[in-house]
């Protein structure tokens, strides 16, 4: 095999192999050019929380709990948004992230800070994947943050 062959094949599998990374359990889900939306920190549901279930469908908004302010999400959070899917139901965008203060909520991390999104009613009975997504970012896919159900 001629070098030119071999660097084209090497240059090939290299893209191929980016293009298929992806994140966490649910990085599938949310669609995407291969990558994922990086936050620049550790985050997870707030409220409701990881497997919560019997969510009211009518919770209105969705919090969320990051480690830290010395990140990207921090730095730009009104640039993100949460999606959701139930794999029934064409996906579903929050308004953007606001920070709030949630002195009630989980306290995960050594700094937490808290952000909240604004959703519309959900169906009952359904288990909601969440995803947090770069509005300014359309290439990448939403960094996974788990579950909860109605």
């Amino acid at each position: 095999m001629s070098y030119a062959r071999a660097l084209a094949l090497g240059v090939a599998l290299l893209a191929l192999t980016a293009c298929g990374s992806g994140g966490g359990a649910l990085g599938g889900i949310f669609g995407g050019s291969g990558f994922q939306c990086n936050p620049g920190t550790q985050v997870q549901l707030a409220n409701p929380t990881n497997g919560q279930s019997g969510v009211n469908p009518n919770i209105g908004s969705i919090t969320i709990v990051a480690n830290g302010n010395n990140n990207t999400l921090f730095n730009t959070y009104r640039n993100w948004s949460l999606v959701l899917s139930d794999n029934v139901d064409p996906q579903m965008q929050s308004s953007q992230l606001n920070l709030v203060s949630d002195p009630n909520g989980p306290h995960p991390y050594g700094s937490d800070f808290y952000y909240s999104a604004s959703i519309q009613s959900l169906p009952s009975g359904r288990t909601w994947n969440v995803g947090l997504q770069q509005n300014s970012n359309g290439y990448c896919s939403a960094y996974p943050l788990y579950t909860f159900s109605t």
